[in-house]
């Protein structure tokens, strides 16, 4: 009788102890992915460049409507200026600048795209302006 109130009690014991590691060895729900979104959803901006700086690889933008805002770039950003592909040492203060970026969870704005230079209207007037005289033959 003692064998079996032994036997029952150690078999009882291991049986609450099951479910203790079982629940200890069950990952925690992974809490990146609300981070993770936010770092996709790109916001666009607007403005003047007020500051590049190429080492430590920041632009700030400057607009009338919105305080300055301080935007890294990194070798995924997409540098263009007047349409063509470039580099951040491409771009220059007072270039008017467009494009979109990302926020990650420290609040670090990175951006996706950077676009200095002439706008498409811009272009299109310069392409549609009356073509340079031709110098006169004699």
């Amino acid at each position: 009788m003692k064998l079996t109130l032994a036997l029952a009690a150690v078999l009882g014991l291991a049986l609450i102890s099951v479910p203790a590691t079982v629940n200890a060895q069950t990952p925690a729900p992974a809490t990146t992915a609300p981070a993770k979104a936010t770092a996709d959803k790109k916001t666009k901006y607007t403005g003047t460049l007020s500051a590049v700086d190429t080492t430590g690889n920041t632009i700030t933008i400057t607009d009338k409507t919105v305080a300055p805002k301080t935007i890294a770039v990194n070798a995924t950003t997409k540098i263009k200026v007047d349409g063509k592909t470039a580099t951040l040492a491409d771009v220059k203060v007072g270039d008017k600048v467009s494009g979109s970026f990302t926020t990650d969870a420290s609040g670090t704005m990175t951006a996706a795209t950077l676009n200095a230079g002439a706008g498409k209207k811009a272009k299109a007037a310069a392409t549609t302006a009356a073509p340079a005289a031709t110098p006169a033959t004699h």
